[in-house]
């Protein structure tokens, strides 16, 4: 009706054929993202941002491309041109973070996320982007505190909230406040009760701390039969049947997981753990070398040694000698 009454209406997507050409570029760009390589699809966001410069669309798949090919300055670069004042800002900032901690530029990522922060407090998915960041530096104190507060500021907490729950469990679990990790492991069950991550780290922590047994060795099956090509994920039942004293059960599970992931220390170590105790200790001495040959922790490394010279018997009548 408007045309029709002779009214030009104003065009705020393409004001002319380069930003159309532009648009056309972009469309085709984010079609073919995940189908075909990546550089398919940067050829095409790199057209849209030639074609058109301030694109921010364009922008934000052409800087995941280029994050996603280990192109981390010029990703930094990318997300850099999005304004301030936009509102894709956020989802840059939090990009361009993921890129500064790549290249190990931690501070200054951390300062973007607290200044991005500061101009949002109440944003759960920007608080919950700086407590990850802390939480991959270890700062665990600071991720738990951060974690907290994108809880407290989540409107309604949701299904999707359970990773929430999950993370800040790790925070307080690696601080020693386990009644609180625990608390928060069995939320994010709740909110999402086959999630293979969550069963696993509370049913591998249940064993390791002599707790709840039966329990957590369900919790580390249904945690298998969720992702049952995760070589960590098996090492853990492996590991609770090791744990128990059910030797011969953790055999067949401890192999597949060196299977998956051939080239772990920690793997290979538990794998020659395993064989000695069911009696195979030429093959426990080949995989406790092979161990040391992937570059386990110098901790990890002075004890794998400690067991080639003396056997795994000696070395935990040592530790529970306190030597």
């Amino acid at each position: 009706r408007r045309i029709r009454s002779g009214e030009v209406p104003p065009y705020d997507l393409v004001n002319g054929p380069r930003e159309g050409a532009a648009e056309v570029f972009f469309t085709v760009a984010a079609a073919v993202s995940g189908e075909t390589t990546n550089t398919n699809a940067l050829v095409y966001a790199r057209a849209a941002l030639h074609l058109r410069p301030g694109h921010v669309d364009a922008a934000l798949l052409a800087a995941d491309l280029l994050e996603a090919e280990g192109q981390h300055d010029l990703a930094d670069a990318v997300y850099s041109t999005v304004p301030v004042d936009h509102p894709a800002y956020p989802e840059a900032a939090i990009g361009r973070a993921e890129v500064l901690m790549a290249i190990e530029r931690n501070d200054d990522a951390i300062e973007l996320l607290k200044s991005l922060v500061a101009s949002r407090p109440n944003d759960p998915d920007i608080l919950s982007a700086l407590a990850t960041a802390y939480r991959r530096l270890e700062r665990w104190a600071e991720a738990e505190e951060t974690y907290s507060r994108a809880i407290d500021a989540k409107p309604r907490i949701e299904t999707r909230d359970w990773s929430l729950f999950y993370a800040r469990a790790i925070a307080r679990e690696r601080q020693g406040k386990w009644e609180a990790a625990e608390a928060d492991f069995r939320k994010a069950l709740e909110l999402n009760p086959d999630q293979p991550s969550v069963l696993n780290y509370l049913g591998y922590s249940l064993i390791e701390r002599g707790e709840k047994l039966d329990e957590a060795l369900e919790m580390i099956k249904r945690a298998v039969a969720g992702r049952p090509d995760d070589g960590y994920i098996l090492d853990s039942l492996a590991w609770a049947y090791f744990k128990l004293g059910r030797y011969d059960e953790a055999v067949e599970p401890m192999e597949r997981a060196t299977e998956l992931l051939p080239s772990d220390p920690i793997l290979n170590d538990h794998l020659g753990d395993i064989y000695w105790m069911v009696g195979r200790k030429r093959e426990a001495r080949f995989q406790w070398r092979r161990a040391l040959s992937f570059g386990p922790e110098p901790d990890e490394a002075k004890r794998i040694s400690r067991k080639l010279e003396v056997g795994l018997d000696q070395v935990l009548a040592e530790e529970a000698n306190g030597g």
